[in-house]
């Protein structure tokens, strides 16, 4: 007759297992609660019950509870196999110290009168199906409890490849144990312990033998066989009243719950569960509550606000959250066809107070990563649709690593097919984003741009700036250009001259380096004939031309991404026929002209440049916007210099 209990397999030839378990250790990180709400939350996810309204969202309870040590055998009887890891250990050369740590852990909890458990518990999910394993039906009980690295989800959806996010839980334990429990949609309940220590031994036929680090607490029918435990089997442990579950679903029981080093456990799962699953929850497709015998937190679409921007208002961690959360709450998004139609969305926000940075999230309202990009103040959102096949979905869930933070090709070892998809569809993702960025519409936050020199342009609102100037002020030495997020890209000092009236092309008006307190010589106005091949940028026709430069009140240039960047204007007059060139700053103090790839003003037709002057190009009274792309891929700290042509007989009234 079979019995409840602990169960460690011999280990026969098997191989000597010490605490360096990878699949558990990528989830370690002393405070840090992500790794465990996120492949906690991301199942549950995966395993909404298709037959519950689309209103109804799933839910995910985290609760802390103790149970007292003397009232359950099954403690007694795993304190025999910490033991028996003991005692092999203490008589094998191979012994490390890590062994000899994690054993010390590992009794330090096992001796608490009250053992900490935190219960993960979910509901309007189907639970795991096949309990009652039925021969060539696949069992979702097996998968989770019975094996490792096998990953096949019961909804297509989901976003495990690896099946090693069910081993997040694990490093989360100080008995290095946890408890699966299970009311499935298929009718089968099920209960049962796993835990992963090192080599431990048992006696068999007399001798001690060593067995396989890996246990399981279940119902041992013969010395070979077992299965979950199940009602009336007699397990006191399953009937207490946090596994009675009366509706589907499945519970995941975190035993020697590290309560000292996730001291501040509740808030840490709050704060990751908004962080990473923000779009699920304001979706209405995810709730979670947290409890503690000191501490409650319902996260649900309608306590969002009041916990980013009031109870957490503080927390670093949300930083990006927040610009996220807005980012999809006040824009529309703009779709793209990667693989099939509308199978992405993108939305863009600007906002003076943020700080760049793309983030991306899979179908299910789970964030991916974000990354910070050189585009100030600009928040992007990506979304991957479930559409038609699924081929975006599906190829980037398998370009993600184990705990799901990136999509990189690289990810994808063993099928050069799918790695080459996925890289193309990556880099198209990448153009569509640029795309939608280049065509945003930014005249509403014109006045609100900051370009790193930006921040030293004349303020519109107090007049025009000198006549004849190149919209710099003429007061001002800047000691180092930096990006919104501190990385230097020049540390000479920038000047600008004032040019009068007339000025030539040739010497800008602007000096790059030292200043140096010596008068500048007046240039003579050059005159020039038409269709000259000497010079550039001037139209044919009869008569003479002169090159003049235009009086601007502000104007200010900022970065966008790879050779990009958006120059904005604000003139106090029409311009018909303005030529534009850039110069950058070199470490020997001097300037170089920069040679424009192609330039797009307003919504006239993108012009092919390849060379350093653009145009001409009408400037308009007001607010103008115009997207340069530059032939260096270098982030540059740019000025720009504007010049017009007028028919010698034309009267010009700067």
């Amino acid at each position: 007759m079979g019995k409840v209990c602990w169960n460690f397999p011999l280990l026969g030839t098997g191989s000597l297992s010490g605490s360096n378990d990878a699949a558990i250790t990528m989830f370690k990180g002393s405070g840090i609660m992500d790794g465990l709400a996120r492949e906690v939350c991301q199942n549950s996810l995966d395993a909404r019950d298709s037959d519950v309204p689309e209103t109804d969202p799933v839910k995910v309870k985290f609760k802390l509870f103790v149970l007292k040590r003397d009232c359950y055998p099954m403690f007694s009887e795993f304190e025999k196999a910490v033991k028996g890891a003991r005692d092999y250990w203490n008589n094998n050369a191979l012994k490390t110290q890590k062994i000899t740590d994690f054993l010390d852990t590992v009794e330090k909890y096992l001796s608490m009168d009250e053992i900490p458990v935190l219960i993960m518990s979910d509901y309007n999910t189907i639970g795991l199906n096949g309990v009652n394993q039925v021969p060539g039906e696949t069992s979702y009980w097996e998968l989770l409890v019975n094996t490792e690295g096998i990953s096949i989800k019961q909804n297509q959806n989901s976003a495990g490849s690896f099946g090693i996010g069910k081993n997040a839980p694990f490093a989360y334990s100080g008995l290095s144990t946890v408890f699966y429990n299970t009311l499935a949609k298929d009718g089968g309940r099920g209960f049962e312990g796993v835990t992963h220590l090192v080599t431990t031994q048992k006696e068999y036929k007399g001798e001690m033998r060593p067995t396989h680090s890996s246990g399981k607490y279940l119902y041992l029918e013969d010395e070979y066989t077992g299965r979950p435990i199940i009602p009336g089997d007699n397990c006191r442990l399953a009937e207490i009243d946090e596994f009675n579950r009366s509706v589907t679903g499945t519970d995941v029981a975190v035993f020697g719950f590290k309560t000292e080093e996730y001291e501040n456990w509740e808030q840490s799962v709050a704060v990751a569960v908004l962080k990473n699953f923000i779009l699920a929850i304001n979706d209405g497709k995810l709730e979670v509550e947290i409890e503690s015998p000191s501490a409650h937190y319902i996260v649900s679409k309608t306590t969002i606000e009041e916990l980013l921007y009031k109870r957490f208002s503080d927390e670093i961690a949300l930083k990006w959250t927040r610009q996220i959360y807005e980012t999809v709450t006040k824009t529309k998004p703009q779709t793209a066809t990667i693989a099939e139609k509308d199978d992405l969305s993108i939305y863009v926000r600007y906002d003076d107070g943020y700080s760049a940075a793309l983030s991306r999230f899979r179908s299910t309202g789970m964030l991916i990563n974000t990354t910070t990009e050189s585009l100030p103040h600009y928040s992007v959102v990506i979304i991957v649709n479930d559409v038609g096949d699924m081929l975006l979905s599906k190829t980037l869930r398998e370009a993600e690593p184990p705990q799901h933070t990136e999509w990189k090709a690289k990810n994808i070892t063993d099928n050069k097919t799918l790695h080459n998809l996925a890289a193309r569809y990556i880099r198209n993702i990448t153009k569509a984003v640029q795309k939608v960025l280049d065509e945003f519409e930014r005249a509403d936050i014109t006045e609100r741009m900051d370009a790193g020199i930006g921040n030293y342009l004349p303020d519109s609102s107090e007049g025009k700036s000198e006549e004849g100037t190149d919209g710099l002020r003429t007061d001002v030495k800047i000691s180092e250009i930096a990006s919104y997020e501190g990385r230097i890209f020049y540390n000479n000092q920038y000047e600008s001259a004032m040019s009068g009236e007339g000025t030539g092309t040739v010497n800008s008006g602007i000096k790059v380096g030292k200043k140096k307190h010596k008068k500048r010589k007046k240039e003579k106005i050059p005159v020039v004939v038409p269709g000259s091949k000497e010079e550039k940028g001037v139209s044919t026709g009869s008569g003479k031309v002169k090159i003049s430069s235009l009086s601007l009140s502000d104007h200010r240039i900022f970065y966008m991404a790879g050779n990009k960047y958006c120059l904005v204007i604000n003139a106090p007059r029409s311009y018909d026929k303005v030529y534009i060139q850039f110069y950058a700053g070199r470490d020997d103090e001097k300037q170089d002209a920069v040679s424009i790839k192609n330039i797009k003003a307003g919504e006239l037709p993108l012009i092919e440049v390849h060379g350093e002057k653009a145009g001409p190009i009408p400037i308009k009274s007001g607010g103008n916007s115009l997207y340069v792309e530059f032939e260096n891929n270098e982030i540059m700290a740019v000025i720009p210099v504007f010049t017009m042509e007028v028919t010698s007989n034309e009267k010009q009234s700067n």
